[in-house]
């Protein structure tokens, strides 16, 4: 037993008051007991002061605050596990803009730093355990909001919120999205926009979003579908009415405009590399030919098209469906077949 004399003011003999009655007036019983009761309050804290700024400001907030929306109706509990399988569940669709304007008020934040301001606030009443930041990228001076901390899925579902929030209206967009074990950093740009999402916000954030709704739109359409092409294991053509039309009349038909709509630009103006690109890409939703890859061979460059069709006829009509694509954008090449493969070799260097 080790004794010693310890000083201490009226106010902190007040605060002990509670353990002496416990104790029957016994002052070291009193302050045993409230060194027990400290070490069982710092654990899950890193200092004391950590301890002390939770106590006192976070668990005397957050139930109060709990209980108030819940009992308004404004919030539900729901469990942890629960609300990470409906945010990893609903990951590319767009959060809904009411959602987002109930989340942060439009009305009310006119710029980036209050909205950080404004997020940072809303966290610690809430106990997100969410820390939001603004710093400048030293590469390039970029902006770069960073949230750290906190639940993932929440911290996922927050970063989405903002940026949407950022693009309706503080004419932001959404360049990069970087996402770590413990932070998120959304790499922003100056975009003005109507009443549309930033096409950033929705490449990094909803790149499921038209898709959703067009299966909302139609799920009896979209459900066969899918159903029949798993039944097929993918083994189906998918095209255009047009294009079928020309096919069953005995022609080949001109598909330089679907290049022309995947890039945005004249066919003349498309290049090889970006060409092929975009080959992969018709191939993917038509399934028209198995796979379609680019070699290097002789410092030439060629297009490899694997295919499942044994009628000479209907393999010289992939030659000449291709051949069209290529002539229009204005490239020379040879061809030849070897089974089932088709295999362009193009003039010059790659």
């Amino acid at each position: 037993m080790v004794r010693k004399n310890v000083s201490m003011e009226d106010t902190h003999l007040q605060k002990l008051q509670p353990f002496l009655d416990k104790n029957n007036g016994n002052l070291s019983a009193a302050i045993r007991d409230a060194i027990e009761l400290a070490d069982a309050a710092l654990e899950g804290h890193e200092s004391v002061e950590d301890a002390l700024e939770y106590f006192t400001e976070g668990s005397a907030k957050y139930p109060e605050m709990r209980n108030n929306l819940i009992e308004s109706g404004e919030c539900i509990l729901i469990s942890q596990l629960s609300f990470r399988w409906l945010i990893e569940n609903t990951d590319g669709i767009l959060v809904a803009d009411e959602l987002v304007s109930e989340l942060f008020n439009p009305y009310q934040i006119k710029s980036t730093s209050y909205l950080l301001e404004y997020l940072n606030k809303r966290s610690m009443n809430h106990g997100w355990g969410i820390e939001a930041s603004l710093i400048n990228w030293e590469e390039d001076r970029t902006e770069v909001i960073v949230l750290e901390h906190g639940d993932p899925s929440l911290r996922a579902f927050l970063a989405e919120a903002l940026s949407i929030f950022l693009g309706r209206y503080l004419n932001l967009d959404v360049s990069f999205v970087h996402r770590k074990s413990n932070s998120i950093l959304i790499f922003l740009k100056e975009y003005k926009s109507d009443a549309e999402v930033p096409p950033g916000i929705r490449k990094n954030f909803g790149t499921l979003d038209y898709t959703f709704k067009e299966i909302k739109n139609r799920p009896d359409f979209w459900t066969t579908l899918v159903e029949r092409y798993m039944m097929h294991r993918y083994e189906r053509v998918n095209l255009n009415r047009n294009v079928f039309e020309v096919f069953l009349s005995g022609g080949v038909p001109d598909i330089t405009s679907f290049f022309e709509a995947f890039a945005g630009k004249p066919i003349r103006e498309i290049p090889l590399s970006e060409l092929f690109i975009i080959c992969k890409k018709v191939v993917s939703v038509t399934q028209l030919v198995n796979e379609i890859e680019r070699t290097s061979e002789g410092g030439k460059m060629h297009v490899k098209i694997r295919h499942q069709f044994s009628d000479e006829t209907v393999i010289l009509k992939l030659v000449e469906l291709f051949s069209k694509v290529f002539h229009a954008a204005g490239y020379i090449f040879e061809v030849r077949t070897i089974s089932n493969l088709i295999i362009f070799e193009f003039a010059g260097a790659c």
